[in-house]
């Protein structure tokens, strides 16, 4: 008897103990904001997107598309670093080299790159819980009679259109700026893929797709590329091209035969 009403006075503690626990953040993501191409030159739109909509426990991920070396230092020029990322100014980012924070508190954050000063964005980091779910869209591209459907998972934006240069690449539009996992048929764009030249970072991959992770700039629109692209005039239709000409010389021939005509 006293056995058992020791376990259930255990089993109790701990039932509140997990109770007691603070619930996770419904949806914790990672969001790619770019030191864009000419930066140096730039104010607002040096970074993209800006400002940077996150929520508690999202990570923020810069990445440095320029030819020159930046800085990402919280603060502003008037006041100095604030010490929340990029320390005191002297935290260098080269070219294609990146900087990561991870938010943990609501609240509206200025930050700018100590070299260049100019060069100012604003992070936006709401409450970890109460942001927008992920939702799914999709958009499908047509080239040479055959449909291709992508698939979009973003709390940020949706896609709206896909459209394929044949042999070449793939532009996905979209109705804003803002994280995604975009899902790519093999059929229409397979091996190494590069977004907007940069490589592609892989969530999943199988047999039939690929999955990435895009950040979608300020003009809506990213750019993939990779090792094939579905030409205009498909491989098959090629095929079924050629042995149509082959039969056609051979009944050709066979007339030609046949009237006394000579050989072609």
């Amino acid at each position: 008897m006293k056995s058992s009403m020791a376990l259930a006075v255990g089993l109790a503690a701990v039932l509140a103990a997990v109770i007691s626990l603070p619930a996770p953040a419904a949806f914790a993501a990672t969001i790619n904001v770019d030191i864009v191409p000419g930066a140096t030159n730039k104010t607002t739109d040096a970074f993209s997107p800006n400002p940077v909509n996150a929520n508690v426990g999202d990570t923020i991920v810069w990445t440095n598309k320029d030819s020159t070396f930046h800085t990402v230092v919280s603060g502003n020029l008037d006041d100095g670093p604030s010490g929340l990322f990029g320390g005191d100014g002297d935290e260098i980012i080269g070219p294609n080299k990146t900087q990561e924070w991870t938010a943990t508190e609501e609240g509206e954050y200025e930050y700018y790159c100590s070299l260049h000063p100019a060069m100012v964005g604003t992070v936006v980091v709401g409450a970890g819980g109460g942001g927008d779910e992920p939702t799914t869209s999709t958009a499908t591209a047509e080239l040479g009679g055959n449909s291709y459907e992508v698939t979009s998972t973003s709390a940020d934006n949706s896609i709206t259109a896909a459209e394929i240069a044949a042999g070449e690449s793939v532009t996905l539009t979209f109705d804003g700026p803002g994280a995604a996992e975009v899902t790519l048929p093999k059929s229409m764009v397979s091996g190494s893929l590069m977004v907007d030249g940069a490589a592609a970072e892989v969530v999943n991959e199988d047999d039939q797709s690929t999955t990435i992770s895009v950040t979608v700039p300020d003009s809506g629109s990213v750019e993939i590329t990779g090792a094939t692209v579905v030409p205009e005039f498909g491989v098959i239709a090629a095929l079924v091209l050629a042995v149509s000409l082959v039969a056609v010389i051979g009944v050709a021939r066979f007339k030609g035969n046949l009237f006394g005509l000579g050989r072609f």
